[in-house]
């Protein structure tokens, strides 16, 4: 890991702790932090810490100890204000890397239409901040981003990424040395983040890139940050991420080692053999409660969501009731659940229906379904494609996976979203590279 990354990880976590101390999450700590987090990104002057900071405050948004959570949250404004002027500084004094794709044009397409969403959002309020955060995160992501990607190469973003989770994963597990009773929920796992499935859901997306870099280091450390991912994942018991992950790591696994495909068949049909085995004689009762049969019909209430939120859909079908209302929304029609709790619909593509409507969720999901199955069939003749895109590719297939599972995509406010926006951007980067290639 850079001795750059290791410093200012030390200090973010220090600056952390002194909040804690003084007030937990008083007014003061919250000028003082953001200060701190400025002064470190102007000692290294380097678009890497800063990027390794922002990945490393929204993945801390859901922690529930000492208000780190909010503080976090807090934090992010500050942060997306220093990478909008790097931007604009790159506007004003001519040092963009690319014009305005057709990207860019959907991107602000969707980012008006949220903003306009405000004229019959019953929170006017709270849709004008989330479609602003949003929009800084276009920003932050397809410009001052990609332009690091353009200079340092797609690699070096995804290392940035892959050093924040060090952080995250490996304080995570730690806890249950430090504390055996705090990282637990219902007998599930949920480390640094503020519930089992939020964490299930960025082991899952982060798995294949820390398997790619296995794969191309060799180093022992990559491998254990592998297992250390892993290990959280099947610990969370998040049912959804598990299956999203066993296609993405499988395509990865599979598309890396093509030229032994009958080898690669034969292991994967054997483990499913042995295991289906193991489910059916000693290992049953622990399987049965490991995937919570009880609950396994409904989906942990899912389902009872799934059908209020399709009945409000029905209500409003075009526009929806506004982005940034899917907490709120369940309580504003007094929709009262037996089984599911929480306030969030739980499907990322019913929560843009209920937000935005049927116009909403095609532009804001129907480029990445094109941008998916591009790549999937992507031929590229003389060419070797470089094994971090189908890695990317992984990713992808996992994040849109857990899009049926947990509304998070759009939630610039939960720890997955920026990685996973970072790593479709890199994506869209490797599609215009090779078209500026060809010409």
């Amino acid at each position: 890991m850079d001795k750059k990354i290791i410093v200012a990880a030390f200090l973010a976590v220090f600056a952390v702790m002194l909040g804690v101390i003084f007030g937990r999450i008083n007014q003061p700590t919250l000028i003082l932090l953001p200060l701190g987090l400025l002064g470190v990104s102007l000692v290294f002057f380097s678009r890497g810490i800063l990027i390794f900071l922002t990945i490393l405050c929204l993945s801390s948004a859901g922690i529930p100890f000492f208000g780190i959570g909010k503080i976090a949250l807090q934090l992010r404004w500050v942060l997306f204000g220093i990478f909008c002027l790097y931007a604009f500084g790159d506007i004003f004094l001519g040092r963009t890397v690319r014009r305005i794709k057709l990207f860019d044009a959907l991107a602000l397409v969707f980012i008006a239409y949220a903003f306009m969403s405000m004229s019959y959002s019953p929170y006017p309020r709270l849709t004008l901040e989330r479609s602003t955060t949003i929009l800084l995160s276009y920003i932050v992501v397809f410009w001052v981003i990609w332009k690091y990607a353009h200079e340092q190469g797609p690699e070096k973003v995804i290392r940035i990424i892959l050093n924040a989770m060090w952080v995250i994963f490996l304080i995570g597990l730690s806890l249950i040395f430090l504390s055996p009773i705090k990282p637990f929920m219902g007998g599930r796992f949920f480390g640094l983040m503020g519930n089992p499935n939020g964490l299930g859901v960025l082991s899952a997306l982060v798995l294949p890139i820390s398997l790619w870099q296995f794969l191309e280091t060799k180093k022992n450390s990559a491998l254990f940050l592998f297992f250390a991912i892993l290990i959280s994942l099947l610990l969370s018991g998040a049912r959804g991420p598990i299956n999203a992950t066993i296609f993405g790591l499988g395509y990865f696994i599979y598309i890396r080692s093509k030229k032994h495909t009958p080898a690669v068949f034969f292991s994967w049909a054997t483990f499913i053999l042995v295991f289906i085995w193991l489910i059916e004689t000693s290992a049953k009762q622990f399987f049965k409660a490991y995937i919570r049969v009880g609950s396994l019909s409904i989906l942990g209430g899912r389902i009872e969501a799934w059908m209020a939120a399709v009945n409000l859909f029905l209500e409003k079908p075009i526009f929806g009731y506004g982005f940034g209302v899917e907490d709120k929304i369940f309580a504003l029609k007094k929709v009262v659940f037996h089984v599911h709790s929480g306030e969030y619909v739980h499907n990322s593509f019913l929560g843009i229906l209920v937000q935005l409507g049927l116009l909403g969720f095609v532009i804001f999901f129907v480029p990445l379904f094109l941008l998916l199955f591009k790549e999937l069939f992507y031929r590229q003749e003389d060419r070797v494609v470089p094994l971090l895109r189908y890695a990317l590719r992984a990713s992808l297939i996992v994040g849109l996976f857990c899009c049926m599972s947990e509304s998070w995509i759009y939630s610039v406010g939960s720890g997955v979203m920026l990685p996973f926006w970072i790593m479709a951007m890199l994506l869209v980067f490797y599609c215009y590279r090779d078209k500026e290639e060809a010409t």
